[in-house]
């Protein structure tokens, strides 16, 4: 089982190609996951105005990732909707979502960098109620019918997604509000903490209004994140410790404001590549066998084979071996099934 996580960072100063090599090499990565068991999936997450170049636009790379793959999953997580006027964000997710026959689904998130907000000139109150608004908006086109909204005139969105209903919509976030609005939108939670707290407020909220829960998953901090399998330990955080402290510093960063704040990379604070490694949380350097005790406990190899700018010819390697890694783990899962054990 195997999620593959592409940021897309190439930050300056350290060894790496040019930009659009990198992107080159995810679609590369892409097409090859595409044919391997056991994938579960592309995720594409989005972040603004960083120096080493974070993702911005995972539509765009969503859609070159689904004309070069057939069956993968892809998902926008998180898809910071109020960035993005919701009007053409409907037409563009439903003319991807004709383009990837579905495949690809998205986590809405509120984002948590007031200067991204900024840049995209949201105002910076009521962002619960604008989060709302322009979810209405989204489920409203996808109808195909003509609707009214009291700051436009009439919008018609066509042409339909092939999802009936438009792409499947889940929330991200880590607080009540969060919890509840999932809830009444029937959408499923995707919560940045492991607080039990979250799926009760959610659970209570979508029986009050009467709405069949979707599903609340927790993120466990000790959860690693980004993990790259190597025959040589030693070796592997030798040449991969600079790239991946660069992105745990850079979330670090980010989330200065937000102390004990669980993200999709759990926040070390380590400031070198020591302290990093020690810290065992997100950033795993793990042997194959390692690996397949990690899918074994049926936790899926999360891999961010480019992670902090690692050169896309030192990342094929470790993704080839997380491929073998998994496989060796089916075959050995349906060994024990065949055995009766």
């Amino acid at each position: 089982m195997l999620m593959t996580r592409l940021a897309m960072r190439a930050p300056a100063g350290l060894d790496g190609p040019a930009p659009a090599e990198y992107y080159a090499a995810a679609l590369d990565m892409a097409e090859y996951l595409d044919g391997q068991r056991g994938t579960l999936g592309i995720q594409l997450p989005q972040h603004h105005a960083s120096l080493d170049g974070y993702l911005p636009s995972p539509l765009v790379l969503a859609s070159a990732v689904a004309a070069r793959t057939q069956r993968i999953p892809i998902l926008c997580m998180a898809l910071l909707l109020l960035h993005h006027e919701p009007v053409k964000l409907a037409e563009d997710m439903a003319v991807l979502d004709l383009v990837s026959k579905g495949r690809v689904s998205y986590v809405l998130g509120l984002g948590y960098r007031a200067e991204e907000r900024a840049m995209f000139g949201v105002a910076p109150t009521g962002l619960g109620a604008q989060m709302e608004e322009a979810i209405t908006i989204l489920r409203a086109a996808w109808t195909g019918e003509e609707f009214t909204h009291p700051t436009r005139g009439p919008v018609r969105v066509r042409p339909l997604p092939h999802t009936p209903g438009g792409p499947v919509l889940s929330y991200g976030g880590h607080s009540p509000a969060a919890a509840r609005r999932a809830a009444r939108f029937g959408m499923a939670l995707f919560a940045e903490t492991g607080d039990p707290e979250l799926e009760r407020v959610y659970t209570e909220e979508a029986a009050r209004c009467g709405v069949t829960p979707a599903g609340c998953v927790l993120t466990d901090p000790a959860m690693p994140t980004a993990v790259f399998v190597a025959e040589d330990v030693e070796r592997g955080w030798a040449e991969l410790g600079p790239y991946l402290l660069h992105d745990a510093s850079a979330y670090a960063e980010w989330n200065a404001h937000r102390p004990n704040r669980s993200t999709i990379t759990s926040l070390s604070g380590a400031t070198s590549v020591e302290e990093l490694r020690q810290a065992g949380g997100a950033y795993r350097v793990v042997t194959p066998l390692q690996a397949q005790e990690i899918i074994a406990g049926g936790v899926p190899l999360v891999l961010d084979p480019l992670c902090g700018g690692v050169p896309p010819e030192l990342a094929w390697p470790y993704l080839r071996n997380a491929v073998a890694a998994s496989g060796a783990a089916r075959a050995a899962r349906a060994a024990r099934r065949a055995a009766g054990v």
